[in-house]
């Protein structure tokens, strides 16, 4: 026995005991000084942090930053350009939400974009710098697409309200039903390759077979096009993008029903459209896909056409509606990272007058389609992401129609491969890739000074990308 003495294990466990009491103690005692030294730290971290406005709304600061080097050859020329844009342009977004109740919650999205240097807006006249930083295109959808501007936009500032049975309601600008939906994709194609091909190389002219551009003084009307100057987004997606459809516009979303969620809008001026999506996996296999219908229309216009005089004639009776019928698919058997991704869509444009005075106006109706297939494989082969190997392949027809209407038919040819690198640690993605475009197009000049020119050739246009995006 160790009479009085305290051994280090007595000690110990005294200290111990001690402590706890005190914790308890400290813990009781509300009406202390913790509280006060919580709140003043809490004030001191807000301080040194981003901040909003209350403690009720949620905050999220999202985005990612997009930049590429391309190599391009048209058959005539050849460069490269610094840029950024194509199918990724850097943006930021502001995400927010509040549970009102278990079952209804509210929020609102807030995201601009930033394509100082826009490939979608390069040709051979203009690149990187030349298109300056302040090219701002209020109210475009394709944001620069060929227009040789830089792009400052604000792409989605809507608020909504969902109910987990009911559903959800959304208002403000930004996308309706039917954006993004030839863009589905389980495979990780990422910022490589899209069904819009024309967001690479859509500013660039076409080269004419006698080494003219066209739209330049050295380009002749034996090769079809005079001095119009004809781009390839002209060719491949006509007067508007394929995918992009954001504007002022209220929508309604369905609940998730066995992988199935259906949206619908309506939107300025006269347009509407709905779409129907599916997510889901089994048996190792994963699948994503869409369909959907637009339409826009415009109604007792005098002037519905660029280059079209005013008639009086044409006051009441003229209309104009364009629809589009486009989805995509895209399969992922996840075992193996084999996939395949499709994407569609056909184009109708309608404007004329029921008064055989002016019947030259039915000549403005148009209409056009694409395809587009890529398939690969996705790996991890390195321990730091994925890599995902593919090729695609696409055809686009008769878009030229809905620029000239002169154009009888034309069609776009593009192929593709890439590799696409992962780095998970950074949330980063490199990609290097290789396309090459083809087309030709026929036109019914209406004198015999300028015939029928069949098939006009041009001079094909190769291009080789390296691209990097990292996420925060």
């Amino acid at each position: 026995m160790n009479g009085g003495r305290m051994t280090p294990t007595r000690f110990a466990i005294a200290a111990v005991f001690t402590a706890l009491m005190g914790s308890t103690a400290l813990a009781a005692d509300l009406g202390g000084n913790c509280c006060a030294d919580l709140e003043e730290r809490v004030a001191e971290l807000e301080a040194t942090t981003a901040r909003k406005g209350n403690r009720k709304v949620s905050l999220t600061i999202s985005g990612y930053v997009s930049h590429h080097v391309m190599w391009w050859d048209d058959g005539g020329q050849s460069d490269v350009y610094i840029g950024d844009g194509g199918n990724y342009g850097s943006r930021w977004r502001f995400v927010g939400s509040a549970k009102i109740n278990p079952e209804v919650t509210a929020g609102f999205l807030y995201e601009f974009q930033q394509n100082s240097n826009g490939l979608q807006a390069m040709n051979q006249l203009n690149g990187g710098d030349d298109l300056g930083s302040t090219g701002a295109q209020a109210g475009t959808t394709n944001c620069g697409l060929g227009s040789g501007a830089g792009c400052n936009v604000l792409r989605d500032s809507t608020v909504w309200l969902r109910h987990s049975r009911l559903g959800m309601v959304k208002l403000g600008h930004g996308s309706t039903a039917t954006d993004n939906l030839v863009l589905i994709d389980v495979g990780g194609l990422a910022g490589a390759a899209t069904p819009d091909v024309g967001l690479y190389n859509g500013g660039m002219r076409l080269r004419n077979l006698n080494g003219s551009l066209t739209g330049s003084a050295g380009a002749v009307a034996s090769d079809g096009v005079g001095i119009v100057a004809i781009t390839w987004a002209n060719m491949i997606t006509g007067s508007e993008s394929w995918d992009t459809s954001r504007r002022n516009h209220v929508l309604y979303e369905t609940p998730t029903l066995h992988g199935f969620t259906l949206q619908a809008a309506v939107a300025e001026d006269n347009f509407w459209d709905v779409a129907l999506r599916y997510a889901g996996e089994f048996n190792g296999i994963r699948i994503a896909a869409g369909i959907g219908y637009r339409e826009d229309s415009e109604f007792n216009a005098a002037n519905q056409f660029a280059g079209i005089a005013p008639n009086a004639l044409c006051q009441n009776t003229c209309s104009r509606k364009e629809s589009a019928w486009l989805g995509s698919a895209s399969v992922l058997h996840v075992p193996t990272g084999l996939f395949l991704t499709g994407a569609w869509g056909k184009r109708e444009r309608e404007g004329g007058a029921d008064d055989p005075a002016i019947g030259a106006w039915d000549n403005r109706n148009a209409e056009a389609s694409f395809w587009w297939l890529a398939g690969g494989l996705g790996r991890n082969f390195f321990g730091i992401g994925k890599t995902v190997l593919f090729a695609e392949y696409g055809e686009h027809d008769d878009a030229l129609r809905f620029v000239f209407t002169d154009v009888t038919g034309s069609t776009v040819t593009n192929w593709g491969l890439g590799v696409v690198q992962n780095i998970d640690a950074a949330a980063m993605e490199i990609y290097l890739v290789y396309k090459n475009y083809e087309g030709d197009f026929s036109r019914n000049l209406g004198t015999l000074a300028a015939p029928n020119i069949s098939n006009v050739s041009f001079h094909d246009f190769s291009t080789v990308i390296l691209g990097t995006r990292i996420q925060f």
